[in-house]
């Protein structure tokens, strides 16, 4: 398992048999897995050794259908089904962070306090809303860029100061410049 990630990891295969991956939104694998995540971000770590046998393969059997090209259903849907429900408050603060709303706001919002919403955030998200403000518009570079906006207006569009920043961020998030993203998205 690839913790929460506020940079650029390389992972590698996981043995003989490859690999299996199960990306999950920002804000979604703590409930998923039962843990806090701040512990791991940026972290890779076996997923047996994280949350024990009986988790990781039920999540490894859920991926079956996807490796066959059945597409998501039985165990996979469950679990889908399980994050959603318990994903509310994150998926809130997601939206909140895309549209870089001010942390002192969201935080009055969805929890009171500060104090309490920076606990929240390490626990669900594995780091603070500003990082999560970053991701988000790091990820909406990336759609712009996929669909074929210059570098330029994509730095502009998603919120970066300027096309440098959006450089830096890019490098640092997504390991690799904008233009080596944009061309192998082509």
């Amino acid at each position: 398992m690839a913790g929460p990630s506020t940079r650029w990891i390389t992972t590698g295969r996981d043995g003989a048999s490859g690999s299996f991956g199960l990306r999950l939104l920002p804000g979604r694998a703590g409930h998923l897995l039962g843990i806090d995540l701040h512990e791991f971000a940026d972290w890779l770590i076996p997923l047996d050794d994280l949350v024990g046998r009986g988790l990781a393969m039920r999540l490894r059997e859920a991926m079956i259908p996807l490796e066959v090209g059945a597409g998501a259903h039985g165990a996979l849907a469950s679990i889908a089904a399980e994050v959603a429900e318990s994903s509310r408050w994150s998926e809130s603060v997601r939206e909140a962070a895309s549209d870089a709303l001010p942390a002192e706001v969201v935080s009055g919002e969805m929890s009171g306090s500060a104090r309490s919403f920076r606990r929240r955030m390490l626990a669900t998200f594995g780091y603070g809303y500003a990082t999560l403000v970053r991701l988000e518009r790091a990820r909406r570079a990336q759609r712009l860029l996929r669909s074929g906006s210059p570098i330029a207006s994509a730095a502009a569009e998603a919120g970066f100061a300027d096309q440098p920043h959006l450089s830096r961020e890019f490098r640092r998030l997504v390991g690799e410049s904008p233009a080596q993203f944009a061309a192998s998205s082509a």
